[in-house]
């Protein structure tokens, strides 16, 4: 699918719980907030870039469109229905906010797979997935819809009822989550020495 036609969605609507503080706000070694590297990274290939959130005034200073997520503070899931109702574009590309490096090659290779895929996704050889890092098209609303009501939160269910394509995601060491604040510190170390 063409980049052109999909939309990128930043998801920092999270709790941060591990973190203690909210994750997509912590600074990168250059001072800007870890969204806006995230999103200076997405720019050259996406041309709409919203946020996904439960605040729409936290994210102002991006300039960016806010989708408020509709049930906040319940999980993922949730987050991306809303995120995937509101996008002006069939094919989206969904994100964490707590991913600061972005391969872009790699991207490109999961919006290639995405014509003929409702969902692709990052998978590591122990069966292990990279959920919020994935495409998604609009079409599978209808079907997170059906598993909400159940009572099942876990994206990965969706990938047993929707066409799910996955993209081995072993050896990409650059693609690290900041789950904590040892992890935060570390990955400020790393742009540290890549600077130098």
């Amino acid at each position: 699918m063409n980049p052109d036609a999909v939309a990128a969605i930043v998801l920092a609507g999270g709790r941060s719980r591990r973190m203690r503080r909210e994750k997509s706000l912590l600074l990168d070694s250059s001072g800007r907030p870890l969204i806006e590297t995230i999103i200076t990274q997405l720019r050259p290939i996406f041309d709409s870039i919203m946020i996904s959130a439960g605040n729409k005034d936290k994210f102002a200073f991006l300039e960016l469109p806010v989708i408020v997520d509709e049930a906040p503070g319940q999980g993922p899931l949730l987050a991306i229905l809303s995120a995937l109702r509101a996008s002006p574009q069939a094919g989206n590309f969904i994100l964490a906010c707590d991913i600061p490096v972005i391969h872009i090659p790699f991207v490109q290779m999961i919006l290639a797979r995405s014509p003929r895929h409702e969902i692709v996704v990052p998978r590591y050889q122990d069966g292990k997935f990279e959920p919020l890092f994935a495409f998604y098209h609009r079409s599978i609303i209808a079907a997170i819809e059906r598993q909400i009501s159940t009572g099942d939160l876990r994206i990965s269910s969706l990938f047993r009822t929707c066409r799910t394509g996955f993209v081995p995601i072993d050896g990409q060491k650059w693609l690290k989550n900041l789950n904590t604040l040892e992890e935060y510190h570390a990955y400020l170390q790393n742009e540290k020495k890549s600077d130098s």
